[in-house]
């Protein structure tokens, strides 16, 4: 688990209740996890389509889709209880 869920807490206890809380979580946090995997496949599907370079508007959109991509990977990186402490989530 990542530091940054328990970083705002004082005490070793209340960061001890947090992770249980936050691990009790870890079949909804998993269910989360493929519903953005989902996400992201239809991203990558619409990309890769050639009415993407219908718009004139392309690069807004691709400039919206990459905001969003990188919006799936913080929140991935999150919720992936299974990883080893690390300082930052700035990546």
């Amino acid at each position: 688990m990542l530091v940054d869920w328990t970083k705002h807490l004082q005490t070793e206890k209340e960061k001890e209740e947090f992770e249980k809380s936050i691990y009790g979580s870890k079949r909804i946090l998993e269910r989360l996890r493929a519903l953005m995997d989902e996400r992201e496949l239809a991203l990558d599907i619409n990309e890769r389509s050639v009415k993407q370079f219908e718009s004139p508007n392309w690069a807004e959109k691709q400039a919206f889709h990459n905001g969003f991509r990188s919006c799936l990977h913080i929140v991935k990186k999150l919720i992936d209880l299974d990883q080893q402490e690390i300082k930052t989530t700035n990546e």
